[in-house]
């Protein structure tokens, strides 16, 4: 109504349920531009997509890295550097499951490129939310209980399931080059030096995109 009276084309979209592959999920609605593809309510496509990647307002988390399911990096290769969601369940509340990439502070190494899921892994029928950083470099070893920062600056995709494991590995190393590439472009690689990933104050507010 105050769109039409300010003599701006307005259109109504009603609110939806996310999808998710548990029965009981919570009955969210969508909450960001992310959630909404105008494609589907007959409206032109957002422009603000870069190489395959969303810029967002960037969102910040920290903790103490810990031992997930084991299945990145015997089942799939993967190294994941798991976070517990303790503490940070009204931050991934607002986010939608998918693909995210951006920044990870390491306390005692350093800061590096990396790619995360974000929610259920339907493939594997997770029954919480999770956060499951990828960091995108070669480490010798295992960094259990390291103090871990992430500046997370980019969307790639929703979250699916795949037919098989091959297809899930092949999507993931896919994640991984484009957000290699991307965070080399500046919009992106100006958060390397954000004083979050060394430090343990948290710069403005989190959580929204």
């Amino acid at each position: 109504m105050a769109g039409k009276a300010a003599v701006i084309e307005a259109v109504a979209v009603p609110s939806h349920r996310k999808d998710s592959h548990l029965d009981d999920a919570p009955n969210e609605v969508i909450n960001s531009h992310i959630d909404l593809l105008p494609e589907n309510c007959d409206l032109p496509a957002f422009e603000d997509w870069v190489k395959g990647t969303l810029p967002i307002k960037p969102w910040y988390i920290e903790g103490p890295v810990i031992k997930g399911f084991g299945r990145g990096s015997k089942m799939l290769g993967i190294p994941t550097a798991n976070l517990s969601t303790e503490g940070y369940s009204a931050v991934l509340s607002e986010q939608r499951s998918g693909v995210y990439f951006g920044w990870a502070g390491l306390s005692t190494r350093g800061i590096y490129k990396m790619v995360m899921s974000v929610g259920w892994n339907p493939y594997f029928n997770n029954a919480e939310k999770t956060i499951e950083p990828w960091l995108l470099h070669e480490f010798g070893d295992d960094f259990y209980g390291e103090d871990l920062r992430l500046a997370v600056v980019g969307y790639i995709r929703p979250e699916a399931n795949f037919p098989s494991l091959e297809r899930l590995i092949e999507k993931i190393h896919e994640d991984r080059r484009i957000a290699e590439t991307a965070l080399e472009f500046p919009m992106y690689s100006k958060y390397r030096e954000d004083p979050y990933l060394k430090s343990s104050s948290l710069p403005g507010d989190i959580g929204c995109l």
